[in-house]
């Protein structure tokens, strides 16, 4: 008889400990919301891919929602706060609108839940860690790149969103990257295309239209690159005009090759999605506080490089 309440205590504390086990393995689960700024953008595509790949190594949930476009703030304000109500254990954003987000960021300060910036950071709110890249320095490799190349010429801008620091930094540095070469020079304004491919060939073509000597054309992403690099094809000028993107996207790698744009300031979406996901599953389960601040560097692309450039980074 002893030896049966023996057999059955020990069981019992078994079960209690496998139980106990699998409790706490629940509890573990974390839930961690990832918010670009769109995902008809293959950018932003490839961020989640890398992202939903190491929360599934993790067993992490990951959700993932997007405005249609860059444009739609306000849309993309309202996912943080459903992932807020959601209580999700960490948000990853990439903010459409840099100013705009940072009331809603303080809501997650308050509710301590850590907000991680990818790409582009806010301008305001307890940021955890901004992972991307120097986006300053990335514009002024480009003007620096295109000195260095051409050494003099007329120059048109493309940008993206108006008001957006991280298309704010790119014109910046690209303007400051060519202040040494005294025979380059600016020409027509500084025009918005969203980040828009269609949008990028209507404004290239204004630009051509009212400045038939420029150049080159400098976009502050390559789906404008892309668009522009087709109106200078169209009207034959794709040996007299060099055109410059932003990303490093194996699409625009492709462009490089076949000739439709010249060179792209590369980043590593991927990358930027990884270290995101890492730093915050340290965080949460090992106390592991991330840097403040990780540049993913970046580089230029041109047709010397460009196969090494038809995947994501």
């Amino acid at each position: 008889m002893k030896k049966r309440v023996v057999v059955f205590a020990l069981c019992a504390a078994l079960i209690a400990a496998v139980c106990g086990a699998a409790s706490a393995a629940e509890a573990k689960k974390l839930t961690f919301a990832l918010l670009p700024k769109t995902l008809t953008n293959p950018y932003f595509v490839a961020m989640q891919e890398f992202a939903q790949k190491l929360c599934d190594k993790y067993g992490i949930q990951l959700e993932c929602v997007a405005p249609p476009d860059e444009t739609k703030i306000e849309e993309q304000i309202g996912m943080f706060e459903t992932m807020l109500e959601k209580k999700a254990d960490v948000i990853l954003v990439v903010p459409c609108g840099t100013t705009e987000i940072v009331a809603s960021i303080e809501r997650a300060n308050a509710a301590e839940i850590p907000v991680f910036c990818l790409d582009t950071n806010a301008s305001g709110g307890k940021i955890t860690s901004f992972i991307g890249t120097n986006n300053f320095e990335g514009g002024k490799l480009a003007g620096q790149w295109v000195g260095k190349t051409l050494g003099a010429g007329k120059l048109s801008i493309i940008t993206g969103t108006p008001g957006n620091k991280t298309h704010e930094d790119r014109v910046n540095g690209f303007l400051e990257g060519i202040k040494e070469f005294k025979d380059l020079t600016v020409v027509g304004e500084v025009l918005p295309a969203y980040s828009d491919r269609s949008q990028g060939m209507s404004q290239a073509e204004n630009l051509l239209t009212a400045n038939p000597d420029i150049t080159v054309l400098y976009c502050t992403n390559d789906e404008m690159a892309m668009g522009a690099g087709e109106a200078v094809k169209a009207r034959g000028l794709s040996d007299k005009i060099t055109v410059i993107g932003f990303d490093g996207a194996p699409t625009s790698a492709q462009g490089i090759l076949d000739g439709i744009i010249d060179a792209s300031v590369a980043q590593a979406p991927g990358r930027m999605a990884e270290l995101g996901v890492e730093a915050a599953y340290q965080l949460l389960t090992n106390g592991k506080a991330p840097e403040s601040v990780v540049d993913t560097g970046c580089t230029m692309v041109t047709k010397d490089n460009a196969k090494e450039y038809l995947n994501w980074h």
